[in-house]
């Protein structure tokens, strides 16, 4: 039995990291989430990158889990990254990220409600 909550595809069209998670996740899922963004991040050597996240199919988090994001998005402030574009048709689980994800504010960070115009807007601000 797995002890990780919550799904997650990871991909890389030229310096944009796309991730997609659904679900809910859970502590353990999103340090298996982190860990494996901060490897990706870790093939850009330094260079500049992006990053959108799709929560279109996700269905929230647990207090746990968000301070790992919140803890994920620390390391995240010391590291090349140009823009995050967030994807959510759901107003509320924006602004409980807002709160619960402080070092986000630290971000360049714009929501949306389709990956289209998110990964348009982050090919604008490189």
């Amino acid at each position: 039995m797995s002890l990780e909550h919550g799904s997650y595809s990871i991909s890389v069209e030229r310096n944009i990291i796309i991730l997609e998670l659904s679900g809910c996740f859970n502590e353990h899922g999103t340090k298996a989430l982190t860990k494996n963004i901060i490897a990706t991040i870790e093939t850009f050597h330094g260079a500049p990158f992006s990053i959108v996240v799709s929560n279109l199919a996700v269905e929230g988090f647990t207090p746990e889990a968000y301070t790992e994001l919140n803890r994920y998005n620390i390391w995240l402030n010391t590291q090349n990254m140009v823009a995050k574009a967030m994807v959510s048709k759901i107003h509320a689980l924006v602004k409980i990220d807002d709160i619960r994800i402080p070092a986000k504010s630290a971000q360049n960070v714009a929501v949306f409600t389709n990956l289209p115009d998110a990964i348009k807007w982050l090919n604008s601000q490189s």
